[in-house]
């Protein structure tokens, strides 16, 4: 006998209670990960990988989600996963679902008709991982013992070139902050590259495209075994050099907006010498050097 109708709008109203406050990507342990947006009463989930059978038990515990690296690219999305248009929008794909997000400061999606041409007028594509988002930042215990050791190597810059929006204000100092922020990330994700616990799921990533290419016959490394395991330690060794890569790539935008606010502010290189100086001398009375 199948539920009343009001038993199951009200079991929905509930699920839409236990909806997480902020609007973004989510992805919730029993139903899958999805888009939340709307406000107050109008609170809505749109689930693009859903795994079914959460009106029962609900949605449970949920974690914030947000894009990870580039994955692939493709003219129309070919795979499973969140892919970004040329405009920068999102195009999440799951079977047959095709589902488009928008992101322009106040979330919204819709699911697409399955003989839609709209992806194609949107192309190319670039496939994201998913990531969680880490709430708390991490940072040293107030009684954290470890010991302060003095480095042996002095860190010799290459010259720095000044170029650009060159004006003394508030801009360029606010772009330092936008700048050192990416290459806390890009450090971030390094880390989590060189982490053997796998924490950002390259390794898991890898498994769910040969899975899906086994669909179609083909298989990545041969037979599953040692072949297979060989590829995807390659594939993991592939993803941690991007990730270095990208790292250095954020540090030189560090380097080169620290450049051009020295530029802009009119600070000369003996100003910039005597300055390191007096910070080397500041943490020599603390005890570091």
């Amino acid at each position: 006998m199948s539920e009343p109708a009001s038993s199951l709008l009200a079991r929905i109203k509930e699920i839409r209670k236990s909806l997480p406050e902020e609007n973004g990507l989510w992805r919730f342990e029993h139903a899958g990960s999805g888009v939340v947006f709307g406000d107050g009463g109008g609170k809505r989930l749109f689930l693009f990988d859903s795994g079914g059978g959460f009106l029962d038990g609900g949605l449970g515990p949920c974690t914030r989600l947000r894009l990870g690296i580039p994955v692939g690219s493709a003219p129309i999305p070919n795979l499973p996963g969140v892919w970004m248009d040329k405009d920068g929008n999102l195009l999440a794909v799951s079977g047959e679902r095709r589902v488009r997000i928008w992101n322009n400061h106040d979330w919204m999606a819709e699911e697409l008709d399955d003989d839609s041409g709209e992806p194609s007028a949107h192309g190319p594509y670039t496939r994201y991982s998913l990531q969680t988002v880490e709430e708390v930042p991490w940072k040293p215990e107030s009684g954290d013992s470890t010991p302060i050791h003095e480095g042996n190597r002095t860190v010799h810059l290459p010259d720095v070139r000044s170029f650009g929006r060159l004006e003394r204000d508030k801009w360029l100092a606010v772009k330092n902050l936008e700048e050192s922020a990416e290459l806390v990330e890009a450090c971030k994700q390094y880390l989590k590259a060189c982490d053997p616990t796998d924490p950002s799921g390259i390794g898991r990533e890898f498994d769910d495209h040969a899975n899906c290419l086994a669909c179609y016959g083909v298989n990545v490394g041969g037979e599953l075994g040692d072949d297979r395991d060989k590829a995807k330690t390659g594939w993991i060794g592939h993803v941690r050099d991007q990730r270095r890569q990208a790292m250095l790539d954020e540090l030189a935008d560090v380097l080169q907006t620290v450049g051009n606010l020295i530029t802009a502010f009119g600070i000369t290189d003996e100003e910039v010498e005597r300055a390191m100086s007096d910070c080397l001398e500041r943490n020599r009375r603390k005890g570091r050097l």
